[in-house]
């Protein structure tokens, strides 16, 4: 009969141990990091459309690189 009982608890101790360890895995989920939309701009030298954050501004236009401001200072001069 001591068998049977040890038998019993040892299978109730397993069931335990995962029903703790699924209930575990579901809160464990960390959700995805969801960013707000960036505005995009378009470069005024070539037209390629970037976020605002890569984009270099000067006398109120967005350039995509360096090389592309110094190419529309040149341009006005």
């Amino acid at each position: 009969m001591t068998k049977y009982f040890l038998l019993f608890a040892l299978v109730m101790f397993v069931w335990w141990l995962w029903q703790k360890s699924a209930s575990t895995r579901g809160t464990t989920r960390r959700p995805a990091n969801k960013r707000e939309p960036e505005r995009m701009v378009q470069c005024a030298h070539c037209g390629v459309n970037q976020p605002v954050s890569e984009s270099i501004l000067a006398d109120d236009r967005y350039y995509c690189c360096p090389a592309h401001l110094r190419d529309a200072r040149s341009d006005r001069a």
